[in-house]
């Protein structure tokens, strides 16, 4: 009987020691741009692309700040992590779309969270620069910084998610915008 006792202390054990929290739930910023790039020579090649970002910003987790409490310290969302570090994300969703041809594009990522103006009232911010080089990957032609905010979003990591989703887009279409304009000028 005292072995069953002590078998059946060590199972109740055992288990109180396993992990019964939620694992993570992964996000990404979904399928991305679906429409194919159109047929021609003029669409043969794309940009490469290469994000560059912080340390800071080359992990998985989603960050945020309380602007209206202890604006200085950056918080995680614990049950809500990317699938990726941001900038893999981001190159890959560039990568994913049509971008102009004969140059190259490094991006720069300087600032990627979600803020918290008040309790309820958040929204997510994205800073970037862009330098576009020549085919060769030497020449330098043009930098532009974008900052992104979006709206209001729901003050959670739904909505941090979302809204970066959003700005994802926004972004690959004003960086596609830009191109545009820099090839009218050569």
């Amino acid at each position: 009987m005292k072995k069953y006792c002590l078998l059946y202390t060590a199972g109740i054990l055992l288990l109180g020691c396993s992990e019964t929290g939620r694992v993570p739930a992964l996000h990404d910023f979904g399928v991305g741009p679906l429409s194919p790039p159109a047929a021609g020579p003029q669409n043969a090649a794309t940009a490469e692309v290469r994000v560059i970002a912080p340390k800071w910003l080359s992990d998985n987790r989603i960050r945020y700040r309380l602007l209206y409490d202890q604006p200085t310290r950056v918080r995680f969302y614990n049950l809500d992590q990317w699938i990726a570090p941001p900038p893999d994300l981001l190159r890959l969703y560039f990568s994913s779309g049509r971008l102009g041809p004969n140059h190259s594009l490094v991006i720069h990522l300087v600032n990627f969270e979600q803020q918290f103006e008040a309790p309820g009232n958040a929204f997510v911010l994205m800073r970037f620069s862009v330098e576009a080089l020549a085919a060769d990957g030497k020449k330098k032609m043009s930098t532009r910084e974008f900052v992104l905010r979006s709206g209001k979003i729901s003050p959670d990591a739904q909505g941090a998610v979302q809204g970066f989703a959003e700005l994802a887009e926004r972004a690959r279409q004003q960086v596609l915008g830009w191109q545009r304009e820099m090839a009218k000028v050569q």
